[in-house]
């Protein structure tokens, strides 16, 4: 069998050349247009959410609702923002988590509003359950003990300069005090704070100065609980069993309780006048 050439003239190759430029052209020009549209798109949105009816152009535009300790300038320094800012590119959810991670805030909700362009903070302040006392130096040099600011529930600590508006609600003035430095303490707080909310005698003052014997100011009088342990629950336990051993002796004569071994509470009491003493 003899086989078959198939010839392909010069007229046929050129032709095929001609198709391949046309195809490659057009496929430039089609990509031209692509980019064109997408830039011409993407420039005209960032002109539009650009213009000021669409912008924050300061923390003024932003309404604070729900606060009542923090006020509403120290709210808008804490949020993390800058302007001008638009609103249509800016996240809700976010804001509201960093605000979280920031201030003494829970259940934040965020609300925008287009025209004219505005952003409503709805806050629930989450309040301080005891004041915070420490080392701190005076004018003269001098290390005394004043006020550090406030322990939430969560033993989360906060400046005393942001509940601005504290001194006007005397009645969200915790009551309860405490001593010594914070990162000592705040580890432990969450826990021993709930024990003491459940505990049947009143607790005014905790003093942590001396980590190794953590000193309570109760109803009963001072009471001695030695380093923090996983005895705390027992200790309270205990100090609750010998209410009424301490009802049977008179407040000013107790010294303090010892409960650092809660298996053997002492009551140290002041000695008595030796009568016929002056």
């Amino acid at each position: 069998m003899t086989a078959t050439k198939n010839y392909i003239s010069s007229s046929q190759i050129h032709e095929h050349r001609n198709r391949l430029r046309k195809e490659r052209a057009r496929r430039r020009r089609i990509a031209t247009c692509r980019f064109l549209v997408i830039f011409g798109t993407a420039t005209a949105v960032f002109w539009w959410i650009t213009l000021p009816q669409w912008v924050l152009e300061s923390s003024e535009q932003i309404n604070i609702t729900g606060n009542e300790l923090l006020s509403e300038q120290e709210i808008r320094s804490l949020i993390p923002l800058e302007y001008p800012q638009p609103i249509l590119t800016l996240s809700g959810q976010d804001l509201a988590e960093q605000l979280t991670e920031k201030t003494p805030l829970r259940d934040i909700t965020v609300t925008k509003k287009m025209l004219p362009p505005s952003v409503t903070i709805k806050v629930e302040e989450d309040p301080p359950v005891a004041m915070a006392y420490g080392p701190v130096v005076n004018e003269n040099g001098q290390v005394t003990i004043g006020h550090l600011g406030f322990i939430n529930a969560d033993g989360i600590f906060i400046e005393k300069g942001m509940y601005e508006n504290l001194q006007e609600n005397p009645d969200k003035i915790p009551p309860l005090k405490m001593i010594g430095t914070p990162n000592l303490y705040l580890l432990y707080w969450e826990e021993l704070y709930r024990l003491l909310i459940n505990s049947p005698v009143a607790i005014e003052e905790i003093d942590w100065q001396n980590p190794n014997n953590i000193i309570l100011t109760t109803d009963l009088g001072k009471v001695h609980l030695g380093a923090y342990t996983s005895r705390i629950t027992e200790q309270l336990e205990v100090l609750a069993r010998i209410i009424p051993i301490t009802q049977q002796i008179r407040r000013e004569d107790i010294v303090y309780i010892d409960l650092i071994n809660p298996n053997q509470p002492f009551i140290k009491e002041r000695p008595k006048p030796q009568e016929g003493s002056n």
